[in-house]
C-alpha cells in the first residue's frame, strides 16, 4: 500500500495542472472571504414585522424586501432624525399593514429628494416614498404638516389610501399633544407614550419550528460568502481528485492494476490507497487555505478558522473520494474530466451554494438534499448559532457518502475484474 501511495502522489506533485487545482481554488476561496457579500433573501423576511427597517443607505433597493405576504412597502428618506419623527415612524408601523424602511439622510434637501425618488421610481421597484424634512418638528407643531413631509404614490393600488389617512392621524396625534405640551417635544412625547400605555396592548405569539434557525443579517451576508468559498472548494477537490482518478485509468490501460494483483495486493488495498491519496490531496488543500485565512479575523469569517478548516477537510473527502471513483467507473480521462465538471457545476446550482432554495419545489428539494454542500451549508447556519452538533451530522454525511463511493468503487472493480 506504500508504494503504491507514494507513487501515486510523486505522479500528482510532477503534474502542472494538479498544482494549479490546488494552489488557485484556496487563493480564489481567499479573496471571497474578503468580498462584501449581501444575501437579498434576508431583505425579504430579515426585519420583523411592526419594526422600522433600516436601510444602510438612500441608494439600496427596497425591491428585495417585498416577500409576497401583503404588506404595502414604503421607503423614507428620513432628514430630520429626532425623537419626534422617530414616534411618527414608529406608530406607522405599528399599523401592520406597511413595512416601512428607512434611510437616514441627514441634511437632504426637498430638491434632493424630489430628484432621488424620480430616479428610484425608474430604477427600484417603489411603490411608494415618503421625505421627512429637516425641520420636520417645527413645522408640525407650526401646524405646517404639508412641508414637514412629502408623500410619493408610486402605484395605483387602492391601499395606498390607507396609508394617507394613517400618515394624517398620525400627524394629528402629534400636532394635539405639542398643543397640551405648550410646543415642547420632549414632553409632547411623553404625553404620546403616556397615551399609548393606555391603549390595549396585542400580544403577537409566533410558532416556530424549533428546527428553524433565525440568522442575523450580517450572519445571512456571511453564510452566503461562504456558499461561494464551498463552490470554489468543491472545484479545487474535485479537479484535484480527478489527477487522481487519472493515475487509475493510466493504470488500467498499462495492465499496472493487474501486475500489483500478482503482489498479493487485491482490490482492497489498491482503493484504499487511492483513497488515501485523496485524504492527502484534500489535508493539502485546507492547509493552504489555513494559512490564507491566518491573515483574515474572525469576525470577518463569522466563526473560528479551525472550524473552517475542519469544514473544508471532510468537505474534501467526500468529493476526492467521488472524483476517485470517476477513475474506476470510466476508462478515459476526457470523459472523467467531463463528468467530474457537470458533478461539481450541477451539485453547486443545486445545493443552494449561489442562491436559497426555499421557494422551489419538492421535488428540487429532494435533489438537493443528495447534493454533500447543502449539508456543508447546513452546518455553517448551525456553528453561526452556537450549535455544537453541526460536527456530529457532517460526520455522519461524511460517513455516509464515503460508504457509498467505497461500495461503488468496489462493485466497480469486480465488474473490471471480471471483464478482464
Amino acid at each position: 500500500m506504500n508504494t503504491i501511495l507514494k507513487t501515486t502522489l510523486k505522479l500528482l506533485f510532477r503534474n502542472k495542472g494538479f498544482w494549479f487545482f490546488l494552489v488557485l481554488t484556496p487563493v480564489l476561496s481567499i479573496i471571497m472571504l474578503n468580498v462584501k457579500v449581501a444575501d437579498s433573501s434576508y431583505y425579504a423576511a430579515g426585519f420583523l414585522e411592526n419594526e422600522i427597517g433600516e436601510l444602510e443607505g438612500p441608494d439600496e433597493k427596497v425591491a428585495y424586501y417585498n416577500n409576497g405576504n401583503g404588506v404595502l412597502i414604503i421607503k423614507v428618506y428620513d432628514a430630520s432624525g429626532t425623537d419626534i419623527s422617530e414616534y411618527f415612524l414608529k406608530s406607522l408601523a405599528d399599523n401592520g399593514l406597511f413595512k416601512i424602511l428607512r434611510a437616514k439622510v441627514n441634511g437632504m434637501t426637498f430638491d434632493e429628494y424630489r430628484t432621488k425618488v424620480k430616479n428610484d421610481g425608474i430604477e427600484d421597484r417603489m411603490t411608494a416614498a415618503m421625505y421627512l424634512s429637516p425641520d420636520f418638528d417645527r413645522m408640525l407643531f407650526d401646524g405646517n404638516s404639508a412641508d414637514a413631509l412629502s408623500i410619493d404614490l408610486l402605484s395605483d393600488d387602492g391601499r395606498y389610501a390607507m396609508f394617507v389617512t394613517e400618515v394624517k392621524n398620525a400627524v394629528m396625534r402629534i400636532q394635539n399633544a405639542a398643543v397640551l405640551a405648550g410646543y415642547d417635544p420632549e414632553k409632547t412625547l411623553e404625553l404620546l407614550k403616556s397615551a399609548d400605555a393606555l391603549k390595549i396592548e396585542k400580544e403577537i405569539v409566533e410558532l416556530q419550528n424549533p428546527d428553524t434557525r433565525v440568522l442575523s443579517r450580517e450572519q445571512n451576508n456571511k453564510k452566503t460568502r461562504m456558499g461561494y468559498v464551498f463552490a470554489f472548494l468543491t472545484l479545487g477537490f474535485m479537479f484535484c481528485g480527478v489527477f487522481v482518478a487519472h493515475t487509475v485509468i493510466q493504470e488500467q490501460k498499462e495492465q499496472v492494476l493487474t501486475r500489483i494483483k500478482l503482489t498479493n495486493a487485491g482490490n482492497v488495498t489498491y482503493f484504499l490507497a487511492k483513497l488515501l491519496s485523496g485524504v492527502v490531496v484534500s489535508a493539502l488543500l485546507t492547509i493552504i487555505l489555513g494559512i490564507g485565512i491566518m491573515f483574515i479575523s474572525e469576525e470577518n469569517l463569522g466563526m473560528a478558522r479551525g472550524q473552517i478548516l475542519v469544514l473544508t477537510f471532510l468537505l474534501g473527502l467526500i468529493f476526492c473520494s467521488v472524483s476517485l471513483l470517476l477513475g474506476i467507473l470510466f476508462e478515459d480521462v476526457m470523459t472523467a474530466n467531463v463528468v467530474a465538471f457537470t458533478i461539481w457545476s450541477l451539485s453547486s446550482l443545486l445545493s443552494g451554494l449561489y442562491f436559497p432554495l426555499n421557494a422551489t419545489t419538492k421535488l428540487i428539494k429532494v435533489i438537493s438534499g443528495i447534493m454533500p454542500q447543502k449539508w456543508f451549508m447546513e452546518g455553517t447556519e448551525m456553528i453561526f448559532v452556537g450549535d455544537n452538533s453541526a460536527y456530529i451530522m457532517l460526520l455522519c454525511i461524511v460517513a455516509a457518502y464515503l460508504t457509498f463511493v467505497i461500495s461503488i468503487a468496489g462493485l466497480g472493480l469486480k465488474m473490471k475484474k471480471a471483464e478482464a
